[in-house]
């Protein structure tokens, strides 16, 4: 071997050993130790996969047992025939209208679960469908609605609505056997809308602690506290919509579970939608007019208080609060700003008049709004009771016109005065509202005899005062019309008028000073000639010729003051109907 050779031999057998050299030791030696340390690691990790399937089966397990719990009862027949019950109460829990709810299709899938449905159509409105879609999703059941249809009667206000609806519920085979949806039992007694505590018959199948959540009749109860030795409940009645009302003995309660995911969901989650129904057409923005209401004029006595409350009406809530302040108002009023309350105590020596003030509706966050109302308030004396007079008793003839004025006075202002009848008047007979004057024109074929008449009158004080008065009036025949006189003689050296009354056939003999009485004829005999009688009354003096009847004298004379186109007094006459 050359010189050159030996040299690169050297120089690589060299580096070889300088390599080995440059490896530390104790890599060398931890090299075992981080392998094991690596396998274990590895082993760890197959462990911890091995425990979290370990604990996914756990969790399947459990979820399958929970599954069974809200499963329908494993015998399809069963499944449906109790599930048709539980949406039927349900529905009619929540207001439907049951058009048809039958018994759908089941689809089984072997070894594992099958499914049973119900078909439902229904009417309702949309916060019933609502609620029945809260309760139907709230419930701890393996259910579903697959299909739904909804179609709307109308499109304003709250429209009814027709429902057509699959429900689809789950039955899983292995599922535990029970009689019924839910648990169920009875009321042993009878209980009133008021109760709060309940007693069952029976509680074993009910959960052991409250609350919960159980149906009764068609009422949503909550159990908050129970005493197990005599199953007692205390409870909250009325909920999700329901009413608390009466429940007779035997009624059925039965226990309504609630889903735990569903545990914070409330039915008002759904008044968005309330509110704003899809099936009515949207609302016109809403044009605001204020206006200041619940204040007005007011008639009161010295001493009264005067309390009202003035209101905001048609304003934007949502701009801010409204806000009340008087002006020219008279010392002693008050006004609270917030809540529009007004009072004034009045004085007992104030002036009676006529005070006026002016209440302001603002807003605020509104300087535009200013709505100005004003308001008086009459301050006079205490009303007295008005007065009413009118005679006894009248005469009104069949076929004639009739007529009888009342007289009233009154504290306060006459033309204020307001007439009418109290209680039940012959048909016909009318009063005068402002001036009390009664009228009537009874056709012949009406009854003769005696009808009491009330007369009312009210004055326009406040508060107002009324008075009464009554009068007979005596419907009769036309006698005067068939009265005649007949003649004069002197018997005794004392003149007498003979009379005859057709009707009747009398044959009255009268003397100077003697009274004749016919109709509402009621005069006084002053003179007797052969050929003339001279009658006087309250309209003055009257001549009556030989072979006239009552009906045909004249007025010679009126007495001082009277109408002379008035025959008496009280009465108005006018000429004899055609043919009388």
């Amino acid at each position: 071997m050359d010189e050159k050779k030996r040299t690169k031999v050297l120089g690589g057998v060299l580096a070889v050993v300088l390599g080995f050299g440059l490896v530390r030791p104790d890599q060398r030696l931890m090299e075992p130790v981080r392998e094991a340390e690596r396998s274990y690691s590895n082993a760890a990790g197959t462990y911890e996969r091995e425990e979290a399937k370990q604990m996914e089966l756990m969790v399947a397990r459990n979820r399958i047992e929970q599954g069974r719990k809200s499963s329908l009862p494993p015998r399809v027949s069963d499944a449906q025939r109790l599930y048709q019950t539980w949406i039927t109460n349900l529905a009619e829990q929540c207001k439907f209208s049951i058009q048809q709810i039958a018994p759908g299709g089941t689809r089984p899938l072997k070894g594992q679960y099958s499914t049973v449905d119900v078909l439902v159509e229904a009417e309702t409105d949309l916060d019933g469908l609502s609620r029945f879609l809260h309760l139907f999703d709230q419930a701890d059941l393996m259910h579903r609605v697959s299909a739904l249809e909804i179609t709307s009667t109308g499109s304003s206000g709250n429209p009814r609505i027709e429902v057509k609806f699959t429900a689809e519920g789950l039955s899983v085979d292995g599922s535990p056997q029970k009689s019924d949806v839910f648990a169920r039992t009875r009321l042993p007694e009878a209980i009133s809308a008021e109760a709060t505590e309940v007693t069952v018959a029976e509680a074993a199948d009910f959960p052991k602690a409250a609350p919960f959540r159980v149906q009764l009749g068609r009422e949503m109860v909550n159990v908050t506290a129970i005493d197990p030795k005599d199953n007692k409940w205390t409870v909250e009645r009325g909920l999700d919509g329901t009413q608390a009302v009466a429940h007779a003995a035997n009624d059925v309660v039965q226990m309504f579970p609630v889903s735990p995911a569903k545990q914070d969901v409330a039915f008002a989650d759904y008044e968005s939608l309330l509110n704003s129904s899809p099936f009515t057409k949207p609302a016109v923005p809403k044009v605001y007019k204020p206006r200041l209401a619940s204040v007005s004029d007011k008639t009161v006595a010295p001493g009264d208080v005067v309390e009202m409350t003035a209101k905001a009406e048609d304003i934007n809530p949502d701009v801010g609060t409204a806000m009340f302040e008087l002006a020219d108002n008279v010392d002693g009023m008050t006004l609270d700003p917030e809540t529009g309350e007004f009072k004034w105590e009045i004085p007992n020596d104030v002036e009676p008049k006529k005070y006026e003030t002016t209440f302001i509706l603002t807003q605020k966050n509104n300087p535009d709004l200013k709505v100005e109302k004003k308001v008086a308030i009459t301050v006079q004396l205490p009303n007295g009771d008005p007065e009413v007079t009118v005679p006894e008793k009248a005469v009104v003839v069949l076929g004639r016109d009739f007529t009888l004025d009342v007289e009233a006075k009154d504290d306060g202002e006459s033309a204020a005065l307001k007439f009418s009848f109290e209680g039940d008047v012959p048909e016909g007979l009318k009063i005068d509202e402002t001036t009390g004057q009664l009228s009537w024109s009874p056709p012949k074929t009406f009854s003769p005899g005696d009808y009491p008449v009330t007369v009312k009158v009210t004055d326009g004080g406040s508060p107002a005062k009324s008075a009464t008065a009554g009068t007979t009036l005596t419907v009769t025949d036309d006698y005067a019309a068939l009265t005649l006189f007949t003649g004069a003689v002197a018997l005794d050296g004392e003149q007498v008028a003979w009379f005859r009354n057709l009707a009747t056939k009398a044959l009255p003999e009268l003397k100077v000073g003697d009274r004749l009485t016919a109709a509402e004829i009621d005069a006084e005999i002053v003179e007797i000639e052969s050929r003339h009688v001279l009658l006087k009354d309250a309209a003055g003096i009257w001549k009556l010729k030989l072979g006239d009847n009552l009906r045909d004298r004249v007025l010679i004379e009126p007495a001082p003051g009277s109408d002379t186109a008035a025959p008496t007094a009280e009465l108005k006459t006018s000429a004899p109907a055609e043919g009388a």
